[in-house]
């Protein structure tokens, strides 16, 4: 199942530059005053319920009430975006330039409108023009270089992604963007320069990776091509099922890659801030927008589609309905169908309609016979805590990799030894951590989990300890990995460094009931009872497992001398 992500405010997250909602508005008369206030009210409490429905319905009607009131104009805009309506949004956003013609997000609702429609001309008049709303100005500025290429006026879509200034991002996201118009003039090593640069950077790594095979292709540079992309996917054979396998294998068949036009490319410029940028940044209603408008330009961009079904099936049963229409709609011949099917299935269990989801794996795993989709079968069984049947599926899987697709991958081969260790088979699970660790010394789960073990049984103290810190040394915001120290000098009876280490580990993880629970005990154990009670009650309240919970029912009942010494606070 995946976690479920933290929803922000629209005006936390899209930073619009509107006015404070504590200015008064201009005087209606009382009637108008209580329907205005009525709808406004009503909008905001289904923003905050994730109503998006309701949501659009009364801001739209809050603004026709008042409309000239900007502000409620573009919330009523984006709950149309939000639900899809553009239709919607286009007429809001008509009716906020009549008392506002520099108001950026009614521009970019018209401008993109205009560009999808041909009309090159009148949407580039909407993009011109500067707006202290640097979101709406990114978006903007990405659309219109793309339309000035559209044009043929490469010179001035140059000019447009040369002045986006957005911080280190997109300042090397700019030179992927470039790099696309050097490939489209026939510059193919200045294209490849700019690339190299992207690459160093991290930046848009698949989206870039795809570019250069596209480039180098155009430039009869087939067999170079092939080379970029065998190149990656020794290094992560799960790509092989996405557009990269896509590519590689229409390549060695002499045929040609699929052709993206300057809408395309608007589209995909769009999509990669999305995730990489807005997301990563916790800015999720800004990724939406971002893909609201991708998917709008560009209906085949499946990316996008994905991408924002992602969001939406975290939501409620309207995102998660909506995302599921988006990844039935992924055909056989789509590169991202896999990722469609997979997401189906994470829907169905999210649904806890298992029979279905196993049977969608299933029928994947029979199309496609890859590591991915052998390792989804073993996972969707584990994640429901059925080891048993969990263990054939790894086993089969880890067995039948070569070293070199182990230390490219190690997750089979560590997920293996977990699930060893859940059926008490300890032997088996410590021989696979340190096989793990063989292959990558530094893999931080590994680290963790082993050493985190080792310290429950009381064995290899030392070099345990030692796994831990290193642990969290890579990865110090982990509230996982911090519980695993602050547990390691619980075990060893030091409880005031425990204490220290648990009550970080809370705050990095507060709806951790392992990590609660384990504060519980260090507290129980200093004498603040009360206070342990407290935390062990909390922990209830956040899905412990079946063992955590009948543990935490004995402490709450006797204090934690009842609790017999092989169920005492269970990993």
């Amino acid at each position: 199942m995946k976690r479920r992500l933290i929803s922000l405010t629209f005006a936390a997250v899209l930073a619009l530059s509107c006015q404070s909602m504590d200015e008064a508005y201009a005087a209606p008369d009382t009637q108008e005053l209580s329907e205005l206030y009525g709808d406004f009210l009503a909008g905001s409490y289904a923003q905050k319920i994730q109503d998006r429905a309701s949501q659009q319905k009364y801001f739209t009607n809050a603004f026709l009430s008042q409309p000239d009131d900007i502000r409620i104009g573009r919330r009523a805009i984006v709950s149309a975006l939000e639900t899809g309506d553009m239709d919607g949004a286009i007429k809001l956003s008509e009716r906020v330039l009549k008392s506002d013609k520099t108001e950026p997000l009614a521009r970019a609702v018209l401008g993109i409108d205009a560009f999808r429609r041909g009309r090159e001309n009148r949407a580039l008049k909407y993009f011109s023009g500067r707006s202290s709303d640097v979101t709406m100005t990114i978006l903007m500025q990405l659309v219109r270089g793309w339309t000035e290429v559209e044009e043929k006026d490469y010179k001035a879509a140059r000019a447009t992604f040369a002045s986006l200034e957005a911080g280190s991002y997109f300042e090397t996201y700019i030179e992927l963007q470039l790099a696309k118009i050097d490939g489209l003039q026939g510059e193919t090593d200045a294209a490849l320069e700019r690339l190299d640069a992207v690459d160093e950077e991290g930046v848009s790594g698949v989206e870039a990776l795809l570019t250069r095979v596209r480039i180098l292709s155009a430039a009869d540079r087939a067999d170079e091509a092939i080379v970029a992309l065998e190149e990656i996917l020794a290094d992560n054979e799960g790509l092989s099922i996405g557009p990269v396998g896509y590519y590689l294998k229409r390549l060695k068949a002499g045929q040609s890659l699929p052709k993206i036009d300057a809408k395309g490319e608007a589209s995909r410029a769009l999509t990669e801030p999305a995730l990489s940028f807005f997301a990563a940044n916790r800015s999720l209603d800004g990724a939406e927008i971002f893909l609201r408008f991708a998917r709008w330009i560009d209906p085949e961009n499946t990316k996008s589609a994905l991408w924002l079904g992602s969001i939406l099936e975290d939501r409620d049963e309207a995102g998660q309905q909506e995302a599921y229409e988006f990844y039935q709609q992924i055909g056989k011949d789509n590169p991202y169908y896999v990722s469609g099917r997979l997401n189906i299935a994470n829907i169905y269990f999210n649904r806890e309609e298992d029979d279905k989801a196993i049977e969608v794996l299933e029928a994947l795993n029979e199309r496609e016979q890859s590591v991915l989709t052998r390792e989804s079968l073993g996972r969707a069984r584990f994640f429901r805590e059925n080891y048993e049947e969990a263990l054939p599926f790894y086993k089969e899987l880890v067995d039948s990799m070569s070293d070199e697709e182990i230390t490219a991958n190690v997750e089979p081969l560590r997920f293996r030894g977990i699930i060893y260790e859940r059926l008490n088979r300890w032997p088996e699970a410590e021989a696979d951590f340190k096989r793990v660790l063989k292959f990558v010394p530094d893999d931080v789960d590994t680290l963790n989990y082993l050493g985190y073990t080792w310290v429950d049984r009381g064995e290899n103290l030392t070099e345990a300890f030692d796994m831990i810190r290193e642990a969290v040394k890579q990865q110090p915001q982990s509230g996982a990995i911090v519980d695993s120290l602050g547990w390691a000098h619980y075990k060893l009876g030091e409880y005031e460094k425990a204490r220290e280490n648990l009550e970080k580990a809370v705050a990095l993880s507060p709806s951790s009931a392992t990590i609660i629970d384990h504060l519980g005990d260090v507290y129980w154990k200093l004498g603040r009872k009360r206070e342990a009670g407290f935390q062990w009650k909390r922990a209830l309240e956040f899905e412990p497992t079946d063992k955590e919970r009948e543990t935490i029912a004995i402490k709450l009942k006797g204090g934690l001398e009842a609790v017999p010494v092989t169920t005492e606070a269970l990993p």
